[in-house]
């Protein structure tokens, strides 16, 4: 609890024994009953109900305070300076100290108020809950790698060397440099196939199935899709390679027609020209 939390629940806590005892209290005369405190933002925010930090005490200590005028009894917050030599304020602050020390007391778990408490409170959890997590899960020295039988589960194209991995996904999200991708953002001249040299566009499609360059590599790519998967060869016709990426049991013929290619890749004539190459890359 932050110290503004507790100088208002302490305040709070004060009233509402007042309210219980308000009987005896105007059976001795007592007209009011006086609170200090030597926090000057509590007592400030207990002046008014605004929604805000610190809005549910002042709610307990306005409804406190009515149930005590309600017997003719008034209340009222003084501040006090802290650490002064005021003998109540010297004293509530050894009480709290012992308290401290001895433990002698009971935890009662509160509302945290302040916004930013609470935030920090939630950052706090999400931060502990996130190092309970990869401590348990995963590899002691690659914080990214999981361990046990959640690592043999990721993906293939996780466990595989980054060049080969970079171009799995820039194929699989549609932003690799393929011909067609980089004539419609003015980086080639035109969008036909530069492996095979035939005017087809060169697409994904193309790349997967059609073009010459890779046809013994393409031959082993269905053949394990259609292992992996089952499918006849009239199915797996059908198959977009969009939906070919994202279906796990194929991930391995893919990365294995990747290694045998360079689809994905620029030809080694146009790899000189590093300008077009980082702009295709984008």
């Amino acid at each position: 609890m932050e110290v503004f939390d507790a100088e208002l629940w302490a305040i709070g806590v004060a009233l509402r024994k007042s309210v219980a005892r308000a009987e005896a209290l105007r059976t001795h005369g007592v007209t009011t009953v006086a609170v200090s405190s030597d926090s000057q933002a509590a007592i400030r925010r207990t002046a008014h109900l605004d929604p805000g930090p610190g809005q549910h005490p002042p709610r307990a200590i306005n409804k406190h305070t009515r149930a005590l005028r309600a017997h003719s009894i008034e209340a009222a917050i003084h501040w006090v300076p802290g650490h002064t030599g005021i003998p109540g304020n010297e004293e509530a602050d050894r009480q709290a100290n012992k308290a401290r020390e001895d433990r002698g007391y009971t935890v009662c778990e509160q509302i945290y108020i302040l916004a930013a408490n609470r935030a920090r409170r939630l950052a706090e959890g999400r931060t502990a809950a996130k190092g309970k997590w990869e401590a348990d899960k995963c590899s002691k020295h690659y914080g990214y790698r999981l361990k046990g039988k959640a690592g043999s589960k990721r993906p293939i194209a996780m466990t595989s060397v980054k060049s080969l991995a970079t171009r799995f996904y820039r194929l699989m999200s549609g932003h690799a440099p393929v011909r067609t991708y980089l004539h419609r953002f003015g980086h080639r001249e035109d969008d036909k196939c530069w492996w095979c040299g035939s005017r087809t566009l060169q697409t994904r499609e193309h790349l997967f199935r059609h073009c010459s360059r890779w046809k013994d590599q393409q031959t082993e790519l269905w053949k394990a899709v259609g292992k992996a998967t089952g499918w006849k060869a009239d199915r797996r016709r059908h198959l977009q390679i969009s939906e070919l990426f994202p279906m796990e049991g194929c991930n391995r013929g893919v990365m294995d027609f990747l290694a045998a290619t360079d689809v994905g890749k620029f030809p080694p004539k146009l790899a000189e020209e590093p300008g077009q190459v980082e702009q295709g890359q984008g």
